[in-house]
């Protein structure tokens, strides 16, 4: 009985992109899901009782994590990753948000509180205030090497080894209030999805906004999470 011939791999899987906007949700909710895992992490971090320059170590690095999440979280919504090489190759926010905003002005979600009303929907348009802006992510990014690494004798002759937790809160905060509740424009530009996010029990709420332009309707539809 003649055998099978052995299967030669190259060692890569290949890398399959969302295209359907249930594609690019679900790739977008697993990235919050390792989001808020990082974000709860912080609160362990400075929970502990390592020493304070490790502490404040780790939660750079958590947040410096969760600022790549939240730039693959953007990127995933539009689903577009042909246009521009950073699509598919970069992880630093800044040049990934910079190649979003060169195809998709409105790429970045925007705080959106939404209730059911007698009259249908109602979006606040505010959230909870206080909320993680794009620049303030590309900061938080770009400073996060400086707590981080020790690439030069200068660099370290420098170095105060002062750790701040109260900023380290501050944009912690400012991620939950931003991801707890908020709105996306999936690719296309004609569907919006929301997320509302309960930070005491993880549930989550999810829908499909699919706009109609000329009639100047959305239909609502649900998402179910299949985490």
């Amino acid at each position: 009985m003649a055998q099978e011939a052995p299967q030669h791999y190259s060692g890569q899987m290949a890398v399959t992109y969302p295209k359907s906007n249930r594609e690019k949700a679900d790739l977008y909710i697993n990235a919050l899901h390792e989001i808020r895992v990082r974000l709860r992490s912080i609160d362990a971090i400075l929970a502990s009782p390592v020493p304070e320059l490790v502490q404040a170590e780790s939660c750079h690095l958590q947040l410096r994590l969760v600022c790549e999440c939240f730039a693959v979280a953007c990127l995933a919504a539009q689903g577009d990753f042909d246009s521009h090489k950073a699509f598919r190759d970069d992880y630093s926010p800044v040049a990934i948000f910079k190649a979003l905003e060169a195809c998709y002005p409105d790429f970045f979600p925007t705080p959106s509180i939404m209730q059911k009303t007698n009259e249908g929907w109602h979006f606040d348009g505010v959230g909870h205030g206080h909320s993680i802006a794009r620049a303030e992510i590309e900061s938080i990014w770009q400073k996060s090497g400086d707590h981080l690494h020790r690439a030069s004798a200068k660099k370290y002759l420098k170095r105060t080894n002062a750790s701040d937790p109260l900023a380290i809160n501050r944009a912690k905060e400012r991620f939950w209030n931003l991801i707890m509740d908020h709105m996306i424009i999936l690719g296309g530009q004609k569907s919006r999805f929301h997320v509302h996010m309960d930070r005491a029990t993880d549930a989550m709420e999810c829908k499909f906004l699919n706009l109609d332009p000329e009639a100047g309707t959305a239909t609502v539809e649900p998402y179910n999470l299949a985490l």
